[in-house]
């Protein structure tokens, strides 16, 4: 293990673009009938800026199992975990895909996010200088009474919400670090706006673990026994431990789905109708492609919402510095006339 891991600490850091394309780049062609080394071979001589694919080959080489060679990609835990799952049931491509997919999605929506916070926020600081302006220059010239110290008051608002705003993004990232995977997850589903894309991304992940562990023949209790392979701290493991010991304490499988905030109710559904074995493995798998593909919407929807909230402020910045500003002038100008 030491000498598969030994240079991870040594490797660039991909972005999630990077990822998402070499994971499904690696799928494409194992679907095209490549072999695994012929897979990461050709990515090797195409990809010469990206040592990545040079230490991947070489762990093959030296006979890691692709799960372990694949650490280089440096993935999350949970992605990671599932990789090692798939290895082990026979879905390497599929599990590949499905994680490079999303991976693609997310790192799409953040791009084009970041385009449609331009224009807004172009808008705004244009608002704010202009808020400034009128504060330094406009308004002791026309003399207008109560306007500045109006101004003072809004600036110091939009000013104070910006500094809460950057101190509670600080905390909660500095918190998210602090935690392990399994109780950063806990916090990241509870999030306003992405909550629900985090939610479905683990339960997908989850399920579709499960369901191939199922159709293999595992049982429930050896799946989370097995879980302890994985990195300490890490969704599955943490899942695997906290069930067995609640398996021990008397609980119900029924009572610990309810109880987890991970898992979906349409699970505690399906073992509640009392199916087992391939059928449940079955349902499992069917129930995390769905989990995907909400994945994916909600991920459409957040993109479809941002720009709206901004327009929205910039609505309340125009009509307050109207009230602030404007008001007074046209009311000194009717009382001229």
């Amino acid at each position: 293990m030491r000498m598969f891991t030994k240079n991870l600490s040594t490797d660039k850091k991909l972005s999630s673009k990077q990822q998402a394309d070499f994971l499904l780049i690696i799928s494409k062609l194992l679907g095209n009938g490549f072999s695994l080394n012929q897979s990461i071979n050709c990515l090797r001589l195409l990809e010469n800026k990206h040592d990545v694919f040079e230490k991947i080959h070489q762990d093959l080489q030296n006979g890691a199992m692709i799960s372990q060679a694949l650490r280089h990609l440096q993935l999350p835990n949970v992605i990671f975990n599932q990789i090692v799952i798939a290895q082990n049931h026979g879905k390497i491509d599929q599990t590949l895909k499905q994680t490079g997919i999303l991976l693609k999605s997310q790192a799409q929506q953040k791009n084009k996010l970041k385009e449609l916070l331009v224009y807004p926020g172009f808008i705004l600081m244009f608002l704010l200088t202009m808020l400034i302006g009128m504060k330094i220059y406009i308004v002791p010239q026309l003399a207008i009474a109560g306007s500045g110290k109006s101004i003072d008051l809004f600036l110091g608002i939009i000013l104070i919400s910006l500094i809460l705003l950057a101190s509670g993004i600080i905390f909660l990232i500095a918190d998210l670090r602090r935690k392990d995977e399994y109780h950063r997850s806990l916090l990241l589903v509870k999030l306003p706006l992405v909550g629900k894309i985090y939610l479905h991304f683990f339960q997908f992940l989850i399920l579709q673990g499960l369901g191939m562990q199922l159709a293999s023949g595992m049982n429930f209790f050896i799946i989370c026994e097995s879980s302890n392979r994985f990195q300490k701290g890490s969704i599955q493991r943490y899942l695997g431990n906290k069930f067995i010991q609640e398996l021990q304490q008397g609980k119900s499988l029924e009572q610990m789905i309810q109880e987890e905030p991970l898992l979906p109710n349409q699970l505690q559904i399906i073992v509640q109708a009392g199916e087992s074995g391939p059928q449940l493995a079955q349902d499992l798998l069917l129930i995390s492609e769905l989990k995907f593909e909400e994945t994916k919407q909600e991920l459409k929807k957040l993109l479809n919402l941002i720009q709206p909230i901004l327009f929205g402020i910039i609505a309340i910045v125009i009509v307050v510095t109207y009230l602030i500003v404007l008001m007074p002038i046209y009311g000194m100008m009717r009382g001229l006339s």
